[in-house]
């Protein structure tokens, strides 16, 4: 389905609806409601205390308050927030900051401390899943299956004394019930006021039969399905019309002609843009729109008229996605206290993303296409209109086109077209937007045992995972061959809509769910742990724990598919001699891989003591030694924590640890690279003041725009072969207490540190673009001077620091006639964020700040991860105030992001001040209605947008990773169990 924008709309019953919710619940929450709450029913039955294995730790314990910090959020906290997929989890912990607009087709990650989700270690049920395949560096939580989530337990800081690499930044480990009994079925629908995409549909499914306590055993499997459609800027065409933007001071410039379906021709392919026939009558809305130059606004005015394509009906705001999953479980209490556990995992989830349309590229036979003068579409042939100039007209020049008396004076004719051949960059309008559908698969299988042995207790696992990325180009993409003969032949018309003919040849050449780049990632290990209290001491019993694992990560590259890639004349396929295709078929992606298998070796040994000294001070100290076959290379990294309680309502608690990070296989042994397209100037030949803005600069003498400004470039994020580069090492330190003055009161601080040297970083193209001299080794060009490719891969970059402190107050109140009420909030101030950009380099800082300078993107530790440089606001938090009365349950919920100083504002803009964000979300839940539970809620109360910014990064005027564009969101969710 193709969307093309409309008219923001407001919807009054849903708009009455949701603002009555909103409302009810306040009241509801102010005075309560009439009857009286049951206290029998309030008094929650005393469960037994049991000790479970805390996510930081090899040892069972009580969970309670410890050395080390672990945040705990249940399934059913993440609902009453208004949560409706795990990525609002990602958004708002504090913990966690977001990468760029959450919207790449790896799907939303974790990056706990602003350090890449490539630091951040995600377990399900404690142990590892298979990584994404592309980058083989993380893992989405859209694998996670949420009918079947219990707990999500988010421990930040540095715990490679426990689990090896990735987990520099933390750990975000997510629990799975260990039992079900019952049907449990649940449905939900969240939809934007306003109209347009962004609408949510899930689905999910609950079964189990066996009672654990009774039976000795329990099985059940869960299946979630969530369907989520795309928006696109013309259905907030209040928030992104390039019209409207323009008068809100961001310093935007007036859009330069570009690529559309009512394509501006030349009559060389290096001059390919200078006369358009359709701009005399307006273009050809919603698909194009006239402009008479990006420098039309100068002094004096440069006028270049022409059509660009709107990028209102174009360019989406949020991709669709779609999300399934399928978690089973089998449980056995074993007589003699063995526990035995089957765990089964299959998830889907694939991101529809759209890529606005699509024109010719370096590796397409031509970047341009090409109109004889027998085509029925020639200008001054009939159908298409003749193109008037101004100057002297004979047929072998090119005389400027007219625009009107006052701007383009002097004599006016039809332009002499004199049978030459016409070249143009052209996309299709009746195709949409193209997209591609990039599906990520993630299967794993979990078999463990625990119980006890000669006095040893012994928690045992085998896993095995894999997971597999399978990119498809979607709608929109077309055949530059079979394009370039319907123009030859008369079929197509590149100066406007197509004809019944024409439209019907244009969907026959799209390379419809096409693969054309396809990896897998495995992950194997078997873990044994033995822990045993060995000797009293004053505060309980010095347990000492013993752990040992084996681990294969392996991945696997396929070549690029050959079914569009471009013959030699001898037959053979146009290859390079690695392998990479050079000339392809297809326009708008190319063809990726190398067919290679990849593995690594992991052996790891690990230690932890628990030493409870006295009642109120305990020692735990760890350490964990990993050799990496591939790298023959081993690793140690020890952890020393301790906590005393000099009064029953008071914790001090501290640690200390270090850490270390392998490049990833696909960042060593990967043997092709990523290829990404940017429109951009060519920093050498076509030079600005503002390089990283496309179609701000100047040809150099020699070169025409067409050929070196505003053009499509393509660049490399990996690059084959990387050996040389280095594994990450970092310290870390955290002190903090935990205090409760009163009863229900709980408060904790802590502040923490950590410091990685030799970060992983990736050269950007911002930092190309801003010093082509310093990196002109990276540019990789043609024999007439003009780029190739730009190679921007990984490299060892330097150093960072960070520093920070977290803050989290709960408190509930006493109970009441008018039901039980709770606050809570948890947030993170960052006190320093600072990095270099090259090794011995000066230090930068990035908190409180937006820029586009290039470092700041490619040196930090997101380096390559993001499209744009990381936010780190000073301040982050989420808080919420909760009510509870019979089968009634209200909560109000906050998340707010201090805002930044714009560093780099675009010419022009005064702007310099990105404001604070704060959303508000409301939730109702009724329990009334036997075993069926009813949530109304409503998610950014007051219809709070993105905050504005004139920064270039943010093309739409938006700082959409601070929050999405879909403005108030109504949800309801019905479940029903039997």
């Amino acid at each position: 389905m193709k969307y093309a924008p409309q008219p923001a709309m407001r919807q009054p019953a849903l708009r009455r609806a949701t603002m009555a919710l909103a409302v009810a619940v306040a009241v509801c929450e102010m005075s309560g409601l009439a009857h009286a709450q049951d206290l029998a029913q309030a008094s929650a039955q005393a469960e037994p205390v049991q000790s479970v294995v805390v996510t930081g730790s090899l040892i069972r314990r009580v969970a309670t308050e410890g050395a080390t910090p672990v945040t705990t959020i249940k399934a059913t906290e993440l609902e009453s927030r208004g949560h409706t997929e795990l990525k609002d989890l990602v958004l708002e912990q504090p913990q966690s900051l977001s990468l760029g607009t959450n919207s790449g087709a790896a799907g939303p990650m974790t990056n706990l401390r602003g350090l890449g989700p490539m630091r951040t270690l995600t377990l399900l049920n404690g142990r590892r899943l298979a990584n994404e395949p592309l980058q083989d560096q993380y893992v989405s939580v859209n694998v996670i299956p949420r009918m079947a989530l219990d707990r999500v337990e988010t421990l930040s800081g540095g715990a490679s004394s426990t689990y090896g690499a990735d987990a520099i930044g933390g750990v975000q480990n997510f629990w799975t019930k260990r039992g079900y009994q019952g049907v449990n079925l649940k449905a939900e629908y969240a939809r934007p006021e306003e109209s347009g995409g962004g609408k949510t549909t899930s689905f999910g499914a609950i079964a189990g039969v066996g009672n654990l306590a009774r039976d000795g055993w329990n099985a059940y499997i869960a299946v979630d399905h969530q369907k989520k459609t795309p928006l696109f800027q013309g259905e907030r065409a209040e928030q992104h019309d390039p019209d409207v933007l323009r008068t809100l001071g961001l310093g935007l410039l007036p859009e330069g002609r570009n690529p559309s379906p009512t394509a501006n021709f030349g009559f060389t392919r290096a001059a390919n843009s200078n006369y358009n026939p359709t701009y005399a009558s307006g273009c050809v809305e919603p698909y194009s729109r006239p402009t008479l130059g990006n420098q039309s606004a100068n002094t004096p005015p440069v006028y270049a008229p022409g059509c660009y394509r709107n990028p209102l009906y174009y360019n989406s705001v949020t991709d669709g996605s779609e999300i399934q999953t399928i978690a089973a479980r089998s449980s056995f209490n074993i007589p003699g206290g063995h526990k035995i556990d089957i765990d089964v995992l299959h998830s889907k989830f694939t991101v529809q993303k759209f890529r606005g349309m699509q024109v010719p590229g370096t590796t397409n036979p031509f970047t341009t296409y090409s109109l004889p003068s027998s085509s029925r579409f020639y200008p001054g042939n009939g159908i298409t209109p003749a193109v008037q100039v101004v100057g002297d007209n004979t047929g072998a020049n090119a005389p400027a086109m007219y625009i009107d008396p006052a701007r383009t004076p002097g004599t006016v004719s039809d332009l002499n077209m004199n049978g030459r051949t016409l070249y143009f960059q052209w996309g299709p309008a009746e195709l949409g937007s193209a997209y591609r559908n990039d599906e990520q698969t993630n299967d794993r299988v979990v078999l463990t045992a625990e119980g006890e042995v000669l006095g040893w207790d012994y928690r045992a696992g085998l896993n095995w995972g894999m997971s597999k990325r399978d990119t498809k180009v979607g709608g929109g993409y077309i055949l530059y061959s079979k394009a370039q003969e319907g123009f030859s032949n008369g079929t197509l018309n590149p100066f406007g809509l197509q004809d019944e003919a024409g439209l019907a040849y244009l969907r026959s050449i799209e390379a419809d769910n096409y693969t054309y780049r396809l990896n897998k990632a495995y992950n194997k290990s078997l873990d044994v742990t033995l822990s045993k209290g060995l000797m009293a001491l004053g505060g309980g019993d010095l347990t000492l724990a013993l752990a040992a694992e084996l681990r294969r990560d392996a991945a696997r590259t396929y070549d690029a598919p050959r079914d569009f890639v471009n013959q030699k004349a001898d037959g053979s396929y146009n290859l390079d001699a690695a392998g990479n295709v050079l000339q392809h078929d297809l326009v708008g992606e190319t063809p990726q891989g190398v067919g290679r298998r990849l593995s690594r070796d992991i052996a790891s040994l690990l230690a932890e003591v628990e030493a409870p000294i006295t009642e109120t001070i305990t020692v735990n100290g760890a350490v964990r030694a990993d050799y990496y076959e591939d790298l023959k290379q081993t690793t140690v990294n020890p952890r020393l924590a301790a906590s005393w309680r000099p009064i029953d309502s008071l914790l001090l608690r501290s640690s200390l640890s270090t850490g270390f990070r392998a490049p990833s296989i696909m960042d060593v042994q990967n043997p092709t690279a990523e290829v990404r397209t940017i429109e951009m100037d060519d920093p050498v030949l076509c030079p600005s003041a503002q390089p990283t803005v496309a179609g701000t600069g100047s040809p150099v003498t020699g070169y025409t725009a067409d050929q070196v400004c505003n053009v499509n470039t393509e660049y490399w994020t990996k690059s084959p072969d990387n050996s040389f580069l280095k594994p990450e090492k970092s310290r870390g330190f955290s002190f903090g207490f935990g205090y409760e003055p009163i009863r229900n009161l709980s408060i904790t601080v802590d502040y923490w540190g950590l410091k990685i040297k030799d970060v992983l970083g990736a050269l950007t193209i911002a930092e190309v673009q801003q010093d082509p001299a310093k990196y002109a080794s990276s540019i990789l060009r043609r024999a007439d001077g003009t780029i190739d490719h730009i190679v921007a891969s990984q490299a060892n970059r330097g150093m960072s620091r960070i520093r920070g402190a977290d803050v989290s107050v709960s408190y509930r109140f006493p109970a009441t006639t008018y039901g039980t009420f709770d606050t809570k909030l948890d947030g993170t101030w960052y006190h320093k964020y600072e990095f270099q950009s090259e090794k011995d380099g000066p230090w930068f800082s990035n908190i409180g700040i937006i820029t586009n300078d290039g470092r700041y993107g490619g040196a930090g530790p997101n380096a390559g991860l993001a499209g744009m440089p990381q936010i780190n606001p000073r301040w982050k938090h989420t808080a919420s105030f909760s009510w509870g009365q019979g089968p009634w349950r209200a909560t109000l919920s906050q998340r707010y992001q201090r805002g930044v100083t714009d560093l780099t504002p675009r010419a022009g803009s005064t702007l310099t001040k990105v404001d604070d964000y704060s959303q508000f979300n409301v939730n109702l839940r009724y329990t009334g209605i036997k075993n069926t539970t009813v949530s109304l809620g409503v998610n950014n109360i007051t219809e709070e947008w993105p905050p504005l910014t004139a920064n270039s990064v943010y093309g739409g005027g938006y700082v959409t990773s601070m929050a999405d564009m879909l403005g108030r969101v109504a949800r309801l969710s019905v479940e029903y169990k039997f």
